[in-house]
Protein backbone atom coordinates (compact mmCIF):
# COMPACT_ATOMS: atom_id res chain seq x y z
CA UNK A 1 0.00 0.00 0.00
CA UNK A 2 1.39 3.35 -1.04
CA UNK A 3 2.09 5.65 1.89
CA UNK A 4 0.22 8.95 1.94
CA UNK A 5 2.05 12.28 1.84
CA UNK A 6 0.90 15.50 3.48
CA UNK A 7 1.75 19.09 2.71
CA UNK A 8 3.09 21.28 5.49
CA UNK A 9 -0.30 23.02 5.67
CA UNK A 10 -2.11 19.70 6.08
CA UNK A 11 0.28 18.56 8.81
CA UNK A 12 -0.18 21.90 10.57
CA UNK A 13 -3.95 21.40 10.72
CA UNK A 14 -3.70 17.70 11.49
CA UNK A 15 -1.52 18.01 14.59
CA UNK A 16 -2.27 21.64 15.51
CA UNK A 17 1.27 22.95 15.06
CA UNK A 18 1.92 26.21 13.22
CA UNK A 19 3.60 26.17 9.81
CA UNK A 20 6.26 28.49 11.25
CA UNK A 21 7.03 25.95 13.99
CA UNK A 22 7.26 23.11 11.47
CA UNK A 23 9.69 25.09 9.35
CA UNK A 24 11.77 25.84 12.44
CA UNK A 25 11.82 22.13 13.39
CA UNK A 26 13.11 21.41 9.89
CA UNK A 27 15.78 24.10 10.20
CA UNK A 28 17.19 22.68 13.46
CA UNK A 29 16.90 19.06 12.24
CA UNK A 30 14.33 18.15 14.88
CA UNK A 31 11.56 17.11 12.48
CA UNK A 32 12.40 17.11 8.79
CA UNK A 33 10.03 16.48 5.89
CA UNK A 34 10.25 13.12 4.08
CA UNK A 35 10.53 14.88 0.76
CA UNK A 36 11.18 18.42 -0.51
CA UNK A 37 10.20 19.23 -4.10
CA UNK A 38 13.38 20.61 -5.73
CA UNK A 39 11.39 22.83 -8.09
CA UNK A 40 8.81 24.34 -5.71
CA UNK A 41 10.70 23.76 -2.41
CA UNK A 42 7.42 22.48 -0.94
CA UNK A 43 7.76 20.17 2.05
CA UNK A 44 5.94 16.83 2.21
CA UNK A 45 5.54 14.52 5.21
CA UNK A 46 4.73 10.80 5.37
CA UNK A 47 2.05 9.11 7.48
CA UNK A 48 4.70 7.25 9.43
CA UNK A 49 6.29 10.52 10.59
CA UNK A 50 3.25 12.00 12.30
CA UNK A 51 3.71 10.06 15.55
CA UNK A 52 7.06 11.87 16.04
CA UNK A 53 5.18 15.16 16.25
CA UNK A 54 3.11 13.74 19.11
CA UNK A 55 6.36 13.11 20.97
CA UNK A 56 7.70 16.59 20.18
CA UNK A 57 4.46 18.22 21.34
CA UNK A 58 4.51 16.19 24.56
CA UNK A 59 8.14 17.10 25.24
CA UNK A 60 7.38 20.76 24.60
CA UNK A 61 4.40 20.57 26.96
CA UNK A 62 6.56 19.35 29.86
CA UNK A 63 9.21 22.00 29.12
CA UNK A 64 11.96 19.92 27.49
CA UNK A 65 14.55 22.15 25.73
CA UNK A 66 14.72 21.75 21.95
CA UNK A 67 18.28 20.42 21.95
CA UNK A 68 17.29 17.75 24.46
CA UNK A 69 14.34 16.72 22.31
CA UNK A 70 16.75 15.50 19.62
CA UNK A 71 18.41 13.17 22.13
CA UNK A 72 15.08 11.88 23.45
CA UNK A 73 13.97 10.84 19.95
CA UNK A 74 16.76 8.27 19.89
CA UNK A 75 16.14 6.77 23.34
CA UNK A 76 15.15 3.13 23.85
CA UNK A 77 12.28 2.23 26.19
CA UNK A 78 14.31 1.86 29.40
CA UNK A 79 16.28 5.05 28.78
CA UNK A 80 13.06 6.89 27.96
CA UNK A 81 11.62 5.70 31.29
CA UNK A 82 14.68 7.15 33.10
CA UNK A 83 14.25 10.43 31.19
CA UNK A 84 10.59 10.70 32.20
CA UNK A 85 11.49 9.99 35.83
CA UNK A 86 13.95 12.91 35.78
CA UNK A 87 11.33 15.14 34.15
CA UNK A 88 8.89 14.17 36.89
CA UNK A 89 11.40 15.36 39.52
CA UNK A 90 11.85 18.65 37.68
CA UNK A 91 8.08 19.20 37.52
CA UNK A 92 7.70 18.43 41.25
CA UNK A 93 10.34 21.05 42.05
CA UNK A 94 8.48 23.58 39.91
CA UNK A 95 5.23 22.74 41.71
CA UNK A 96 6.92 23.22 45.10
CA UNK A 97 8.31 26.53 43.92
CA UNK A 98 4.91 27.73 42.69
CA UNK A 99 3.25 26.66 45.95
CA UNK A 100 5.88 28.63 47.83
CA UNK A 101 5.23 31.68 45.65
CA UNK A 102 1.49 31.26 46.26
CA UNK A 103 2.14 31.18 50.01
CA UNK A 104 4.19 34.39 49.78
CA UNK A 105 1.36 36.13 47.91
CA UNK A 106 -1.25 34.92 50.41
CA UNK A 107 0.86 36.16 53.34
CA UNK A 108 1.40 39.51 51.63
CA UNK A 109 -2.36 39.91 51.20
CA UNK A 110 -2.91 38.97 54.85
CA UNK A 111 -0.41 41.63 55.89
CA UNK A 112 -2.12 44.29 53.80
CA UNK A 113 -5.54 43.30 55.13
CA UNK A 114 -4.23 43.48 58.67
CA UNK A 115 -2.91 46.99 58.06
CA UNK A 116 -6.36 48.05 56.82
CA UNK A 117 -7.85 46.82 60.09
CA UNK A 118 -5.41 48.58 62.40
CA UNK A 119 -7.00 50.83 65.06
CA UNK A 120 -6.27 54.54 64.99
CA UNK A 121 -2.60 55.39 64.61
CA UNK A 122 -1.02 55.78 68.04
CA UNK A 123 -3.65 53.72 69.89
CA UNK A 124 -2.59 50.65 71.88
CA UNK A 125 -4.44 47.50 70.86
CA UNK A 126 -4.43 43.77 71.55
CA UNK A 127 -3.78 41.20 68.86
CA UNK A 128 -3.37 37.44 68.68
CA UNK A 129 -0.45 36.66 66.38
CA UNK A 130 0.65 33.44 64.72
CA UNK A 131 4.24 32.26 65.04
CA UNK A 132 6.61 33.95 62.61
CA UNK A 133 9.90 32.42 61.53
CA UNK A 134 12.59 35.06 61.10
CA UNK A 135 16.19 35.44 60.04
CA UNK A 136 18.05 37.62 62.51
CA UNK A 137 21.47 39.19 62.82
CA UNK A 138 23.10 41.14 65.63
CA UNK A 139 22.28 44.85 65.43
CA UNK A 140 25.85 46.06 66.06
CA UNK A 141 25.20 49.61 67.20
CA UNK A 142 21.99 50.39 65.31
CA UNK A 143 19.58 52.37 67.51
CA UNK A 144 16.17 54.05 67.00
CA UNK A 145 17.83 57.30 65.91
CA UNK A 146 19.18 55.36 62.92
CA UNK A 147 15.65 55.00 61.56
CA UNK A 148 15.72 58.58 60.36
CA UNK A 149 19.11 58.51 58.64
CA UNK A 150 21.19 56.50 56.19
CA UNK A 151 22.89 54.33 58.81
CA UNK A 152 19.69 52.29 58.97
CA UNK A 153 20.54 51.10 55.46
CA UNK A 154 22.22 47.99 56.89
CA UNK A 155 18.83 46.74 57.96
CA UNK A 156 17.29 47.58 54.58
CA UNK A 157 20.09 45.79 52.71
CA UNK A 158 19.69 42.80 55.00
CA UNK A 159 16.01 42.49 54.06
CA UNK A 160 16.63 43.24 50.38
CA UNK A 161 19.04 40.30 50.14
CA UNK A 162 16.09 37.92 50.54
CA UNK A 163 13.13 37.18 48.26
CA UNK A 164 9.40 37.86 48.39
CA UNK A 165 6.85 40.56 49.23
CA UNK A 166 7.62 42.29 52.51
CA UNK A 167 4.88 44.39 54.03
CA UNK A 168 6.69 44.23 57.37
CA UNK A 169 9.98 43.91 55.56
CA UNK A 170 12.42 44.27 58.37
CA UNK A 171 12.51 44.99 62.04
CA UNK A 172 14.46 45.07 65.26
CA UNK A 173 14.34 43.42 68.67
CA UNK A 174 15.16 45.12 71.96
CA UNK A 175 14.55 44.37 75.66
CA UNK A 176 11.32 45.18 77.48
CA UNK A 177 12.12 47.33 80.51
CA UNK A 178 11.54 50.81 81.90
CA UNK A 179 13.13 53.51 79.80
CA UNK A 180 13.75 57.14 80.75
CA UNK A 181 15.32 58.21 77.44
CA UNK A 182 15.38 57.05 73.84
CA UNK A 183 19.16 56.89 74.18
CA UNK A 184 18.71 53.87 76.46
CA UNK A 185 17.06 51.86 73.67
CA UNK A 186 19.61 49.55 72.10
CA UNK A 187 18.62 47.04 69.46
CA UNK A 188 19.84 43.49 70.10
CA UNK A 189 18.89 42.03 66.72
CA UNK A 190 17.72 43.03 63.28
CA UNK A 191 15.34 40.62 61.56
CA UNK A 192 13.40 39.89 58.42
CA UNK A 193 10.60 37.28 58.06
CA UNK A 194 11.40 33.94 56.42
CA UNK A 195 9.42 33.76 53.19
CA UNK A 196 11.01 30.84 51.34
CA UNK A 197 12.92 27.66 52.14
CA UNK A 198 15.69 28.98 49.91
CA UNK A 199 16.38 31.76 52.40
CA UNK A 200 17.10 29.23 55.14
CA UNK A 201 19.34 27.11 52.94
CA UNK A 202 21.33 30.17 51.83
CA UNK A 203 21.80 31.99 55.14
CA UNK A 204 24.28 34.84 55.03
CA UNK A 205 27.25 34.80 57.39
CA UNK A 206 26.33 36.13 60.83
CA UNK A 207 22.62 35.32 60.50
CA UNK A 208 20.46 32.68 62.17
CA UNK A 209 16.90 31.42 62.09
CA UNK A 210 14.70 32.32 65.09
CA UNK A 211 10.98 32.65 65.86
CA UNK A 212 8.60 35.33 67.06
CA UNK A 213 6.29 33.16 69.18
CA UNK A 214 2.56 32.68 68.72
CA UNK A 215 0.40 34.34 71.34
CA UNK A 216 -1.31 37.47 72.63
CA UNK A 217 0.44 40.76 72.03
CA UNK A 218 0.02 44.35 73.12
CA UNK A 219 0.70 46.47 70.04
CA UNK A 220 0.96 50.04 68.85
CA UNK A 221 1.38 51.41 65.33
CA UNK A 222 2.55 54.94 64.62
CA UNK A 223 4.24 57.23 62.15
CA UNK A 224 7.70 58.09 63.37
CA UNK A 225 8.78 61.56 62.32
CA UNK A 226 11.20 62.13 65.21
CA UNK A 227 12.95 60.24 68.00
CA UNK A 228 10.74 62.14 70.48
CA UNK A 229 7.61 60.81 68.79
CA UNK A 230 9.14 57.33 68.70
CA UNK A 231 9.88 57.41 72.43
CA UNK A 232 6.44 58.73 73.39
CA UNK A 233 4.78 55.80 71.61
CA UNK A 234 7.15 53.33 73.23
CA UNK A 235 6.27 54.74 76.67
CA UNK A 236 2.57 54.54 75.83
CA UNK A 237 2.96 50.83 75.05
CA UNK A 238 4.92 50.13 78.24
CA UNK A 239 2.47 52.12 80.36
CA UNK A 240 -0.45 50.08 79.03
CA UNK A 241 1.28 46.87 80.12
CA UNK A 242 1.98 48.29 83.58
CA UNK A 243 -1.52 49.76 84.14
CA UNK A 244 -3.18 46.47 83.17
CA UNK A 245 -0.65 44.48 85.21
CA UNK A 246 0.18 42.18 82.35
CA UNK A 247 2.99 39.63 82.44
CA UNK A 248 5.52 40.22 79.66
CA UNK A 249 6.98 37.08 78.07
CA UNK A 250 9.08 38.51 75.23
CA UNK A 251 11.33 41.30 74.08
CA UNK A 252 9.83 44.19 72.15
CA UNK A 253 9.48 43.41 68.44
CA UNK A 254 9.57 46.44 66.18
CA UNK A 255 8.62 46.23 62.48
CA UNK A 256 8.77 48.81 59.72
CA UNK A 257 5.76 48.80 57.40
CA UNK A 258 6.12 50.48 54.01
CA UNK A 259 3.29 52.75 52.88
CA UNK A 260 4.50 53.24 49.29
CA UNK A 261 7.06 52.01 46.78
CA UNK A 262 6.91 54.89 44.30
CA UNK A 263 10.34 56.01 43.12
CA UNK A 264 9.36 59.66 42.90
CA UNK A 265 7.92 59.82 46.42
CA UNK A 266 9.63 60.11 49.76
CA UNK A 267 9.91 56.83 51.64
CA UNK A 268 6.97 56.45 54.02
CA UNK A 269 6.55 53.81 56.66
CA UNK A 270 4.78 53.01 59.89
CA UNK A 271 6.40 51.47 62.92
CA UNK A 272 4.66 48.67 64.76
CA UNK A 273 5.81 47.64 68.25
CA UNK A 274 4.51 44.53 69.92
CA UNK A 275 5.10 42.77 73.25
CA UNK A 276 3.89 39.27 74.06
CA UNK A 277 1.88 39.15 77.28
CA UNK A 278 -0.16 36.74 79.39
CA UNK A 279 -3.02 37.05 81.94
CA UNK A 280 -5.22 39.12 79.63
CA UNK A 281 -8.69 39.64 81.08
CA UNK A 282 -10.27 40.11 77.65
CA UNK A 283 -8.96 40.11 74.12
CA UNK A 284 -11.06 43.17 73.25
CA UNK A 285 -9.89 45.42 76.08
CA UNK A 286 -7.85 48.44 74.97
Amino acid sequence: MKEKFYTIGEVSKLVNISIKALRYCDKINLFKPAYVDPQTNYRYYKDSQIHLLDLIKSLKYIGTPLEEMKEVQGLKRDDFFVFLTEQEKIVRKKIESLLEIEKIIVNAKKGLQKQKEYPAIGDVFLSYEEEIEIIQTKAEGIVPKSILNASYSKLKKFAASTEGFRNNGYGAIFPYKSYTSVDEVTYRYLFTPVLTKKQISLLMKGTEVAKIPEGNYVCITFKSVSTEDYFLNLLKLIKYVEVHQLTVTSDIYESLIHNNYAQNQKEEFLIEMRIQVTNLRTTSES
